[in-house]
């Protein structure tokens, strides 16, 4: 999908030392939303000092002007959760660890994680063609789905179009900004339209391909794949704070999602784009998401060496730093910080309206960090901000192996 006075704890000093306490929370008291602070008045970037302590660089970037960020770190000595700005800016709500974001195409790891769990249980085909398991409506409306496998659609191998390319699309959304998607009708968007390249000849991200996923897989279960995501993935890894939106109950309270338009901060909570999909429904936690490429990185339940090495086979350059695979992404790090370049990473990342979220796990030295945020700037119109949150990024990264 879509891919927005300090106050420091006492128990962030500790970090610094030998370790903490596990699960160790930290926030800092929101600033007034009438009060936004912004980067056009200063003709210098931001700068973020790694030797800062972690809350410092959150209320750091939310008075640069980021409604809410939320960020989880666990390393071999210690975890902790960090938040700081609101989750809604109307009430002036304080954001809190606990607080659910859309994870928009993160949910696409765990839709290849059940594809190929149930390919390992004689399910699903992983090499057959599509046209075996799609409805002859859908195989009438698209190109080459004789030629292209499911292997195609989990690496974005297969060709097809985008749909969220589609000018059409977006103006709908825009006249009819409640309408409540159908997965079949966000399909439609693409019907009859050529290949984009020959099967298999390159890479290129289309959320298409999940969409489909998300159609063949409901059909082989007989029943809604939340429920088997439920059980066979959130379960076993102790993800409760992660739901599938529209296909079951939130167990918690969904942030606002805040982005530009119209010369104001518009939420898009309220917006049922493609939460049925299999391209990018879920929602979840820092703290909850990291568990999931955790558990890729160690090869743990329900990830089996197998399934490790069919998703990381294979893999297609994204950019400079990323590689894809099925449903999963190796970044190597390139980074001024000498801290944080050379590092490999296991990752995906999302982007719904209003919401942006990153997780990686470091195999080599067992660290996780998660963050994510309630506000997404846009690349053109507020290009300033929207370095400011990438460089955000990177820093707190660097701080992190700075201090291992």
């Amino acid at each position: 999908m879509k891919f927005p006075s300090m106050m420091v704890c006492t128990a962030c000093l500790m970090l610094s030392g030998c370790g903490s306490d596990n699960n160790v929370t930290h926030s800092s008291k929101p600033k007034s939303a009438d009060m936004p602070v912004t980067l056009s008045d200063s003709s210098q970037p931001i700068q973020f000092d790694i030797h800062a302590d972690y809350q410092s660089l959150l209320d750091q970037v939310v008075e640069a002007g980021l409604t809410g960020v939320s960020v989880y770190i666990d390393t071999p000595g210690w975890s902790s959760t960090y938040t700081s700005g609101l989750a809604n800016k109307d009430t002036n709500e304080p954001l809190k660890p606990a607080h659910l974001f859309r994870i928009a195409s993160n949910t696409k790891s765990f839709v290849s994680t059940l594809a190929h769990l149930m390919a390992q249980q004689g399910q699903l085909d992983l090499d057959s063609p599509i046209n075996t398991y799609l409805p002859e409506e859908i195989n009438a409306r698209l190109p080459n789905t004789s030629s292209i496998r499911v292997r195609h659609l989990l690496r974005h191998t297969s060709g097809l179009k985008d749909y969220l390319s589609v000018p059409q699309f977006w103006h709908k959304i825009k006249a009819e900004p409640n309408h409540d998607w159908q997965v079949t009708e966000m399909l439609s968007y693409i019907y009859d339209e050529p290949a984009q390249f020959e099967v298999d000849s390159r890479f290129d991200y289309s959320n298409t391909n999940y969409l489909l996923l998300g159609i063949i897989l409901d059909d082989l279960l007989g029943y809604d794949l939340a429920i088997a995501i439920r059980q066979q993935i959130l379960e076993p890894l102790g993800m409760t704070e992660t739901f599938y939106y529209q296909r079951e109950t939130l167990g918690g309270e969904l942030v606002h999602g805040y982005e530009m338009e119209e010369g104001g901060l518009t939420s898009y909570r309220h917006i049922k784009l493609g939460y049925r999909a299999a391209d990018g429904g879920m929602v979840s936690t820092p703290r909850d998401l990291s568990l999931f490429f955790r558990a890729f990185g160690k090869t743990q339940t329900p990830f089996s060496a197998e399934i490790k090495a069919q998703m990381l086979a294979n893999l297609n350059s994204m950019d400079a730093t990323r590689e894809y695979g099925a449903g999963i992404v190796r970044k190597t790090e390139v980074s001024t910080f000498a801290s944080l370049s050379g590092k490999v990473a296991y990752m995906h990342g999302g982007y719904n309206n209003g919401y942006m979220s990153r997780s990686y796990y470091y195999p080599k030295e067992d660290v996780s960090i998660s963050l994510f945020y309630n506000h997404v700037f846009n690349r053109q119109t507020e290009q300033d901000k929207h370095n400011m949150v990438n460089a955000f990024r990177e820093a707190l990264r660097a701080k992190v192996f700075n201090e291992l």
